[in-house]
């Protein structure tokens, strides 16, 4: 028996979005009811096995690009944007029947909410909360999201020092999300995490966040995909 170095471990999964996974976790877990009668056997609590569930997430680097960029249908301020972050969120519904080991899932409601930063312009006026829009967030060439927005919050910041000149939008999402060539929430499908060799985890998967934050640094960012169980979870 030998420690493993972990640097061996990969993620598939039936829906893809795994280019260049670096790391993993799961969260295996049981509710363990309490059923202790009347006078137990040496005064003790009685527990049994209830039914399993199981989430977590993986990680993937996605670096910005040349092509990485953020722009507003509808005018709304957008002038020098150099980052922004998104969210994804879906809604996990509960189908587990009689004689279940481990609960299943559907998706539900999905939603999205983010923020991006701009330097402040000199000649273009200053925004306002409360407005609609369309946001297109770019995250390579042939790779966005477009999502309808309201605009939540607004925090323009400015000192004599030039230290700040910023203006930080936020948004929540108010209809359709439109994913091109990008992981899209509330999918479902079978994956495998492998820690190494031929020991690993797999079941099937319901996507329930998707998180990434892109910067013009060109730094690295990365995809956060959680997910639900959607099902067994079976360990090799």
């Amino acid at each position: 028996m030998a420690a493993i170095t972990g640097h061996n471990g990969s993620v598939t999964f039936a829906a893809g979005y795994t280019d260049d996974a670096h790391a993993w976790r799961i969260n295996d877990k049981n509710e363990l009811p309490i059923v202790t009668p009347f006078a137990p056997a040496g005064d003790a609590e009685v527990r049994v096995a209830g039914i399993g569930d199981w989430d977590g997430e993986y990680r993937c680097w996605k670096q910005s690009t040349v092509s990485t960029d953020l722009t507003l249908a509808g005018g709304y301020y957008s002038t020098n944007a150099h980052s922004y972050s998104l969210e994804l969120v879906c809604k996990d519904l509960l189908t587990t029947p009689f004689g279940a080991d481990y609960n299943t899932r559907i998706g539900g409601l999905v939603s999205a909410s983010g923020s991006y930063d701009c330097y402040l312009d000199g000649t273009t006026a200053l925004p306002n909360s409360g407005n609609s829009d369309t946001i297109t967030l770019t995250i390579a060439a042939g790779e966005k999201y477009e999502i309808p927005i309201l605009i939540g919050n607004v925090e323009p910041r400015v000192s004599a020092s030039g230290d700040d000149r910023h203006v930080v939008v936020s948004w929540e999402s108010r209809g359709a999300i439109t994913e091109t060539a990008v992981p899209i929430i509330g999918v479902t499908g079978g994956a495998v995490f492998l820690a190494a060799g031929a020991r690993q985890y797999s079941g099937a998967i319901l996507v329930t966040r998707i998180g990434i934050t892109m910067t013009y640094a060109r730094e690295a960012a990365e995809y956060t995909i959680g997910f639900m169980g959607n099902g067994d979870l079976t360990a090799a």
